[in-house]
C-alpha cells in the first residue's frame, strides 16, 4: 500500500469531475493528485488528515483541496464491522488549472479566484452559511448541463474566493517539506494507527510496521508529517474523543478509556491542549448546540 495519485474518469463530455459517490465507508487510502478538489461529505463520520491537519468529519463537512496536498478521509470503526448497514457518502469536484485555458485563471477579473487557488495548496475547510450555501449548490449541479454548470462552478470558487469563513488546514511547513519519498511506510503507518489508535498502541508496534527502529522511525514519521508519534496519535485519539463527548450517554471517565486513554489526568491535560477547554465544558457546549 502506497501513498497514491487517485485519477477520477472525466466524462467525454464535460470538462471537469462532478460525481456523488455512496460506499460501505470511504476506500480511498492515503493519496494526492494533481487536480483541485472540492469535497462535501453528505452522509459518514470519521477523521481526515489533510496534510498535517488532523480533524473529525461528519454530514455537512466541506473542504477544498490544491493540487498534490496528500489527504485521507477514515471513517469511524463501527463502518468496517462485517453487519455494518452504513453508507459514507459524498459529492466530488475534480479539475484542473486549466480545464478553461491556460490563461483564463490569470485574467484581471479572476484575480480574487486565482489568489484562493494558490493558497489552496494548504487546504481550506469551508465553514457556516457559507459551507451550507455551497453544499446545496453542489447538489443542485447534478440537474444541470453544459455551460449553466460551469458557470455555477465558477459561482462557487467566486463565493469560496470571497468568504471569510474558511480556514487552512495544512502548514505552510508541511508543504515546503512534503516528499513522496517513503510515502509507502508512511501510508501503511497511518492506516494502521487509524485502525488501532484505541488500542494500547506502542512506538515499538508501529515502528515495527514500518520495518524501522524506533529512532529512526521517529526521525522518518516527524520528518513527514511535522508531528511526533505521540502527538499524531493523541490529536486521533482526541478527534476521536470529541465525536463520543457529542453523545450524552457517554461519560468523561468512559470517554477517556473508549478513545485509548489509560489515564483521565492525561486525557484532561491532553484534550484542553489541543481544544483549549476541558472535556466536560466541551461536552456541555455541544450539549446546548
Amino acid at each position: 500500500m502506497k501513498l497514491i495519485i487517485e485519477r477520477l474518469n472525466k466524462d467525454a463530455k464535460s470538462s471537469f469531475v462532478l460525481q456523488k459517490d455512496v460506499y460501505p465507508h470511504y476506500p480511498t487510502p492515503w493519496h494526492y493528485h494533481p487536480e483541485y478538489e472540492l469535497v462535501l461529505v453528505v452522509k459518514s463520520s470519521g477523521d481526515k488528515i489533510i496534510g498535517d491537519n488532523i480533524s473529525t468529519f461528519t454530514d455537512g463537512d466541506l473542504a477544498f483541496l490544491g493540487p498534490n496536498l496528500p489527504h485521507v478521509y477514515h471513517n469511524s470503526k463501527i463502518y468496517y464491522e462485517e453487519n455494518s448497514n452504513l453508507t459514507a457518502e459524498a459529492i466530488v469536484i475534480h479539475f484542473t488549472s486549466d480545464f478553461l485555458g491556460n490563461v483564463f485563471f490569470y485574467l484581471p477579473e479572476m484575480e480574487s479566484i486565482n489568489r484562493f487557488l494558490e493558497e489552496s495548496v494548504m487546504g481550506f475547510s469551508i465553514l457556516g452559511k457559507t459551507g451550507k450555501l455551497v453544499a446545496r449548490k453542489m447538489h443542485e449541479m447534478f440537474a444541470m448541463g453544459g455551460a449553466e454548470r460551469i458557470i455555477e462552478l465558477l459561482t462557487i470558487l467566486n463565493i469560496l474566493a470571497e468568504t471569510k469563513q474558511k480556514t487552512k488546514l495544512a502548514s505552510p511547513g508541511f508543504i515546503q517539506n512534503f516528499k513522496a519519498s517513503g510515502s509507502e511506510q508512511i501510508t501503511e503507518v497511518c492506516d494502521f494507527i487509524m485502525k488501532n489508535f484505541t488500542s494500547d498502541l506502542t512506538l515499538q508496534q508501529v515502528a515495527d510496521k514500518a520495518h524501522m527502529s524506533p529512532n529512526t522511525f521517529c526521525t522518518f514519521f516527524k520528518q513527514r508529517t511535522r508531528k511526533t508519534f505521540v502527538n499524531f496519535l493523541n490529536e486521533v485519539r482526541i478527534g476521536y474523543a470529541c465525536k463520543l463527548l457529542s453523545h450524552e450517554q457517554y461519560n468523561i471517565s468512559e470517554v477517556c478509556y473508549m478513545s485509548g486513554f489509560h489515564n483521565l489526568s492525561n486525557f484532561n491535560r491532553q484534550f484542553k491542549k489541543l481544544y483549549k477547554t476541558s472535556p466536560s465544558a466541551y461536552q456541555k457546549q455541544h450539549a446546548k448546540k
